[in-house]
């Protein structure tokens, strides 16, 4: 009987302990669902531009450097993105601005990438950029800045205004306006620098400068052909004597048939005009000539006695 009672009292003390385990291990069980619920709250991708067109400029190196010093501007809550505005921009860079060129060299600087909390809840972020281009012997030749600010109202699904979820929203859409702003900068400011993957000038430089980057040469106006016509008659080529001997006669060439003759100062005359009176010609007395006794009338017989037929004389 006394044992039974010693067995009775060790299970009572026994089942502070148990229940402790039990509760220890329904904790731990729980444990892995929460995390992955966490995970999936606070996941966020990397943003990457690698998707968009790249901007090949006429250096040999880019670089990036970060001015928007952390906390500069009081109230910035940008370091509380999960990703934040300055480092989104760098990587912006490093995807879409290449060195395609032999020289010179192209430094992409963020000047701000900030977030605030304005009054009213509402989240404000402003970024602020300026790409410079610089010779090889360090002279700057070209430069383009790009600015973009914008308001968001926080989604309170998220969490708080300044939740994690929310700064990451506001920093993808300045980023979107910024891809764009940047973009359009350069390829109204800086189209001079802008090369294909091969180097080679694209169409909106080859409109500025020539291919070898000298100043093309003014085209000459063309020189037009002499004109024969207006050559002076004692400079024309003398008249064969060839043609004089043989009674040929030899036409001028035609762009110096209306130079004046110096030749012969006998007055044209008219023999090719037609006759009003003989259209025909006149009659020659040589009537054994075929042309004029084909254009002379015939006449009635000459006078004389008529014979009958079958009479003598």
């Amino acid at each position: 009987m006394k044992r039974d009672r010693n067995r009775v009292v060790g299970m009572l003390m026994r089942l502070p302990r148990l229940s402790f385990l039990v509760l220890s291990l329904a904790a731990v069980s729980a444990l892995p669902g929460c995390s992955s619920d966490t995970t999936a709250v606070t996941s966020f991708p990397p943003y990457q531009y690698d998707y968009l067109s790249q901007l090949q400029l006429n250096v040999a190196t880019m670089r990036v450097v970060n001015d928007a010093t952390p906390g500069a501007v009081p109230g910035d809550e940008a370091t509380d993105a999960p990703i934040p505005p300055a480092q989104a921009l760098t990587q912006m860079a490093q995807d879409r601005l290449i060195a395609a060129g032999q020289s010179g060299s192209a430094v992409f600087t963020i000047d701000r990438a900030s977030i605030l909390h304005d009054a009213g809840g509402t989240l404000s972020g402003q970024m602020d950029t300026h790409l410079d281009i610089t010779s090889a012997t360090g002279q700057k030749v070209g430069v383009v800045e790009a600015h973009v600010k914008r308001d968001m109202k926080p989604d309170l699904s998220k969490g708080d205004a300044d939740s994690r979820a929310n700064l990451y929203e506001l920093t993808r859409q300045m980023m979107q306006d910024m891809n764009v702003e940047l973009e359009y900068q350069i390829r109204n400011n800086l189209k001079d620098w802008l090369v294909d993957a091969g180097g080679r000038p694209t169409q909106d430089a080859i409109q500025s400068q020539s291919l070898d980057g000298t100043t093309p040469a003014k085209p000459q106006a063309a020189v037009p052909p002499a004109d024969t016509a207006a050559v002076p008659a004692a400079d024309a080529a003398p008249t064969s004597p060839s043609s004089a001997d043989t009674g040929t006669k030899t036409t001028a060439p035609a762009s110096t048939a209306a130079a004046p003759s110096t030749t012969s100062s006998t007055p044209a005359t008219n023999d090719d005009e037609p006759d009003a009176i003989f259209p025909g010609g006149a009659p020659s007395s040589d009537t054994s000539s075929d042309t004029n006794a084909t254009s002379t009338q015939k006449r009635s017989p000459a006078t004389g006695y008529l014979k009958l037929p079958g009479t003598s004389n």
